[in-house]
C-alpha cells in the first residue's frame, strides 16, 4: 500500500500536537513529513519537503491558509489541500473550495473520523490523477515510439534509394519534419561497444535504452537549433540538425563540435551510454540527405580507433593518407611474425612488430573493414601455421556486424597469440611432464599416444618426436615400463595373480603383460616374486 507524505499547518500548538498523535496511529499509510506555524513557513517547508497532502488552518497571523494555498498551487500542482476551519471561518472555507482544495475539517471539535475520511478523500484523488498521469505518459510514448518506427522505415526507404525525396512531403506531417529542408548538416550517433551492449542487456533492456537515447537526442538537438532524429540501425542514430549560425564554415564546425560534446554528455548521463558522434558539411534540401549521411557516415568510420571515451567527427578531410597506403607494410609484417613462428618462439620476440603494427594502422587510419579483414586472415594463418606442433582452438573471427572496435580486436591478436605460444619457452619441461602425469594417473587404463597428445594439446606426430627427445625413450616403451613397474609395487604389497596383475596395470592379454614382465626384469612376475620379493 502506497504511503502518503503530509504536512499540517496551524499556528495553535494544541491542534499541531493533536495532529501528530493522530500521524501517530496512522504510519501505516500516512507519514507526517513536517509542520508549520505559519504560512509563510509552510511555503517554505513545503517546496523542500514536497508533501502529497497538506492539512491547513486558514486564520493564521500574517499570512492566512488561502494565501498561501494560492501560492503553493502553481508550485506543487500535485499536492492535494485540507483546510481547517472553525464555524466563524465558514465563508474562508468556501472560498478554498472554490480555489478546489479538496477537502475541509471543523477543527472545533476536532474528530478523528473527520480527519480520517479526509485524509482518505484525498488519497483516492491522488491515486486518480496518478493512474491517470500513467495512461498519458503510456498513451505519449505509445504515439513517440510509433513516429520513431515510421521515421525509421521512411528515412531508411530515402537512404537505400527506395523513396524519392519528392515523395516524401505527403509523410511530412506523420513524421513531424519539416517538408522543405534549408541549410542543414547530418549528424550521425553511434553506440561506442555494440557486441558489449547487446551482452550487458536482454532485448527488451536494448529497446528501452535505444528509445532514451532517441529522446535525449532529439531533445538535445532541439535546445541547439532545429531537427529531428530516427535509427537507421540497431546501433546508429541518425539526425538533421539546423543551427543558429550556419553561414560561417568555421562558426559551423564549432557549434557542431560544441553540439556533439553535449549530446555525448547527456547520452551518458541519462543512459549512461558512450556514443560517438559525426556530422556532414552543410547540406541544403532533402536531394542532398544521401549525400550528408554517406559523408557523415565517412567520419565516423574513425571512430573504431577510438574506445571507452566518446568522440565527435566534424567536416573535413576524412585522412591525409591515400587509399590503400598503409596495409601493404601492415600484410608484410604479418608475414614475418608467420615465418618466425616456431615451437621455441616467445611471445616477446614478436611484441616489436606488433607495436609497430598496431601505431601504422591508427597512423594511417585503416578503413575498420579493410583492417578487420587482415586481422581475421592473420589469425588464421597462425592457426594454419602452428597447428603443425599444437592442437589449438578455431580463432574466434571478429564479425564486422558486432562493431568491435580496433582495440578489442587487437586484444583479441595478443590473447590468441599468447595461447599458441603458451608454455612454449620450456615445452619439454611442461606438456611432457603433464604427459608423463597423466600416465600416472591412469595407469590402469589403456593409454594411446592420440589420447595422452590431445590432453596436452599437441598434434600426435609433434607429441611422439618431442617425448623421445625429452626422455630418451618412445612413448610406447615408456607407457609400459611404468605399467610394469607399477605391477612391481603391487606385488610387493599382496600376492596377485598374474591376471589380476595385468588388469590392475590395465593391460588385458595376461600372455602379453607376462612377456612385457620378463622383458624388463628377466622372470615372470611370480618367479621375480620368489626371487626377489
Amino acid at each position: 500500500m502506497k504511503k502518503y507524505r503530509c504536512l499540517i499547518v496551524d499556528d495553535e500548538d494544541l491542534i499541531i500536537r493533536s495532529l501528530e498523535q493522530f500521524f501517530g496511529f496512522h504510519t501505516d499509510r500516512y507519514e507526517l513529513v513536517g509542520k508549520a506555524y505559519s504560512g509563510k513557513e509552510a511555503i517554505d517547508a513545503a517546496l523542500q519537503l514536497k508533501p502529497d497532502i497538506i492539512l491547513t488552518d486558514i486564520v493564521m497571523p500574517g499570512m492566512n491558509g488561502i494565501e498561501m494555498i494560492d501560492t503553493l498551487k502553481g508550485k506543487l500542482p500535485s499536492t492535494v489541500f485540507i483546510i481547517l476551519t472553525a464555524y466563524s471561518d465558514f465563508d474562508y472555507a468556501k472560498q478554498a473550495i472554490r480555489m478546489n482544495v479538496k477537502d475541509y475539517i471543523v477543527k472545533v471539535p476536532l474528530s478523528e473520523d473527520d480527519i480520517f475520511q479526509a485524509l482518505d478523500r484525498a488519497a483516492q484523488t491522488l491515486h486518480e490523477i496518478e493512474v491517470k498521469e500513467a495512461e498519458l505518459r503510456k498513451l505519449n510514448t505509445s504515439r513517440l515510439e510509433n513516429m520513431y518506427r515510421f521515421r525509421r522505415q521512411i528515412v531508411t526507404e530515402l537512404l537505400q534509394g527506395d523513396m524519392h525525396p519528392n515523395q516524401l512531403s505527403r509523410h511530412c506531417d506523420d513524421l513531424k519534419v519539416a517538408p522543405d529542408l534549408k541549410e542543414y548538416c547530418c549528424v550521425l550517433i553511434e553506440l561506442d561497444d555494440y557486441a558489449g551492449f547487446k551482452k550487458r542487456y536482454d532485448q527488451a533492456d536494448q529497446s528501452v535504452i535505444r528509445y532514451g537515447m532517441l529522446n535525449v537526442a532529439e531533445e538535445t538537438l532541439g535546445s541547439r537549433g532545429s531537427g529531428f532524429v530516427c535509427e537507421v540501425k540497431d546501433n546508429l542514430i541518425f539526425g538533421i540538425v539546423t543551427l543558429p549560425f550556419m553561414e560561417s564554415a568555421s562558426r559551423l564546425n564549432a557549434q557542431c563540435m560544441e553540439l556533439g560534446r553535449e549530446l555525448i554528455d547527456n547520452i551518458q548521463k541519462y543512459m549512461k551510454q558512450i556514443v560517438h558522434v559525426s556530422f556532414s558539411l552543410k547540406h541544403q534540401s532533402w536531394d542532398t540527405m544521401v549525400s550528408a549521411y554517406r559523408k557523415a557516415l565517412l567520419q565516423l568510420q574513425d571512430a573504431y580507433y577510438f574506445a571507452g571515451e566518446g568522440q565527435v567527427f566534424v567536416s573535413g578531410p576524412h585522412s591525409a593518407a591515400k587509399p590503400g597506403e598503409g596495409e601493404a607494410q601492415i600484410k608484410e609484417w604479418f608475414q614475418e611474425i608467420i615465418r618466425r613462428l616456431a615451437p621455441e618462439t616467445k611471445s616477446e620476440e614478436l611484441k616489436g612488430i606488433l607495436s609497430r603494427i598496431a601505431f601504422q594502422a591508427l597512423e594511417h587510419r585503416i578503413p575498420e573493414q579493410k583492417m578487420t579483414g587482415l586481422i581475421n586472415q592473420f589469425m588464421g594463418d597462425i592457426k594454419q601455421k602452428v597447428s603443425v606442433w599444437k592442437l589449438l582452438p578455431e580463432p574466434l573471427l571478429i564479425l564486422h556486424e558486432d562493431r568491435i572496435k580496433f582495440d578489442g580486436q587487437w586484444k583479441r591478436v595478443i590473447a590468441y597469440m599468447d595461447e599458441c605460444l603458451s608454455q612454449r619457452q620450456a615445452p619439454a619441461r611442461s606438456e611432457i611432464s603433464k604427459a608423463k602425469q597423466y600416465i600416472e594417473e591412469n595407469i590402469a587404463l589403456r593409454l594411446t599416444l592420440d589420447e595422452v597428445a590431445e590432453y596436452v594439446s599437441l598434434v600426435p606426430s609433434y607429441f611422439s618426436t618431442l617425448f623421445k627427445k625429452v626422455e630418451n625413450e618412445n612413448f610406447v616403451d615408456y607407457v609400459n615400463r611404468r605399467k610394469i613397474e607399477k605391477a612391481v609395487a603391487l606385488l610387493k604389497e599382496k600376492d596377485y595373480s598374474n591376471l589380476q596383475l595385468s588388469q590392475l596395470v590395465g593391460i588385458q592379454n595376461e600372455r602379453y603383460f607376462c612377456t612385457l614382465f620378463k622383458h624388463f626384469f628377466g622372470l615372470p612376475p611370480q618367479k621375480f616374486r620368489k626371487t626377489y620379493l
